[in-house]
């Protein structure tokens, strides 16, 4: 509560809370599990019984095929897909989704010999998926390839890619996010290279090598064609300017043991917004074992700075405005569209809202912006209070910020 005291004062500043050292959970980031589910075996009462993680926002939901491969999908099948996606629906999760043929590292064996039955199973689940466009965060790869990773598959050469991306991309619409496992995939994927409807990249490879297991290339883009790979410093700028409103993420591996200094920054370069909780369990549980300052362990630290993460640090009063100052301490841009609000509670009981003319998905990560709410007067002697609140527009969902005590609103005290 504020009192406007000092009528010769030009302004007066308000600090927030400190920082959490806690996870501040919220949509669209953080730790995940996978489910997978085979299609032609239908356990419709096994969804009831599925082992779900309070403090986990994001599923990796598997739909594996591959029973598939020389036919159309059963409406059994299309029936079953549209349950499970219902059924996390319900428990409140945000699904990252992946169809694939093989779960065994045969993709060869596993993936349809024609061509045009790919196409067919993308027609024919796009229509399910759809329907829980909200819901999804986003697919990983086309279906193809070891683990639907692609690679280890005949369907990798570009005019294969392009159209693949083209079905997938028009069974699902033009708001589902897609990423593919490889930035030159990325490349490959979109019709010229200034094209803007380029998808993201997902990694299931963070740290297994220098390259990421041929995730990136070795050579400069300078050197390189447009849809060969680059190094890994090229392909980082390159998904900064393409892709940085779509969510990174993936599985960690124990190919590399960077300093944990090198290994947060490489995180925040990379925009890590997602990753599995075990696997891979060599490298998550030293960093369980690292001790790291008030976070406890650096693993604490780590799901705590996935994605976004918000911090209110100021709020400077004046006559016709009031000036906020926001931290985004996560490893990447929150990359839904976001309205945070400045709401006035009167004494009478109603609210006066006012919206931030600011789009946070530019607010990257380890960055501060200053944001300004024009008023219409704080008046003397008014026992209003004010808090801010963030929604993120897909599905109306708040969205918490990471001070002491921060709940779905943030009070100026």
């Amino acid at each position: 509560m504020f009192f406007w005291k000092n009528r010769n004062k030009k302004h007066f500043t308000v600090r927030f809370p400190e920082e959490s050292r806690e996870v501040c959970t919220n949509p669209g980031r953080g730790w995940y599990h996978i489910y997978t589910f085979t299609l032609d075996k239908r356990e419709k009462d096994g969804l009831l019984y599925q082992p779900y993680w309070d403090d986990e926002t994001l599923v990796l939901v598997r739909f594996d095929i591959g029973a598939f491969r020389g036919m159309s999908l059963s409406e059994e099948a299309l029936e079953y897909a549209d349950e499970i996606l219902k059924c996390f629906h319900s428990r409140g999760k945000e699904i990252i989704l992946r169809v694939l043929y093989d779960t065994q590292g045969k993709g060869m064996e596993r993936e349809p010999t024609l061509f045009s039955i790919v196409l067919t199973h993308m027609r024919q689940l796009g229509a399910v998926v759809r329907a829980y466009e909200s819901d999804i965060l986003i697919t990983q790869g086309l279906f193809i390839g070891n683990w639907g990773e692609m690679h280890g598959s005949k369907f990798l050469d570009q005019e294969y890619i392009r159209k693949l991306y083209a079905a997938w991309r028009k069974a699902i619409g033009p708001d589902i996010r897609i990423a593919l496992r490889k930035p030159s995939f990325c490349r490959m994927a979109v019709t010229n290279e200034n094209d803007k409807a380029v998808p993201g990249v997902f990694d299931d490879a963070i740290f297994g090598s220098e390259n990421h297991m041929g995730t990136f290339g070795v050579k400069r883009r300078a050197d390189s064609a447009w849809t060969e790979d680059w190094c890994i410093a090229d392909e980082i700028g390159y998904m900064q300017e393409t892709c940085g409103q779509i969510p990174f993420g993936g599985e960690v591996l124990s190919g590399q043991n960077p300093a944990a200094k090198e290994m947060l920054r490489a995180l925040c370069d990379l925009r890590v917004s997602y990753l599995n909780s075990i696997h891979e369990e060599q490298v998550l549980n030293r960093w369980k074992q690292m001790e790291y300052g008030e976070w406890g362990s650096f693993y604490q630290y780590i799901g705590a700075h996935m994605g976004y993460r918000f911090v209110a640090g100021s709020a400077v009063f004046y006559t016709d405005r009031i000036e906020v100052e926001i931290a985004n301490t996560g490893f990447s841009n929150i990359c839904d569209k976001t309205e945070l609000a400045l709401v006035r509670e009167n004494e009478d009981g109603t609210e006066e809202v006012y919206q931030a003319d600011y789009d946070l998905r530019m607010l990257a990560g380890q960055e501060t912006v200053k944001i300004v709410f024009l008023l219409s007067g704080l008046q003397d002697e008014k026992k209003d209070r004010y808090f801010l609140k963030l929604t993120r527009c897909r599905g109306n969902v708040a969205i918490r910020f990471a001070n002491e005590g921060g709940e779905e609103r943030l009070y100026l005290r």
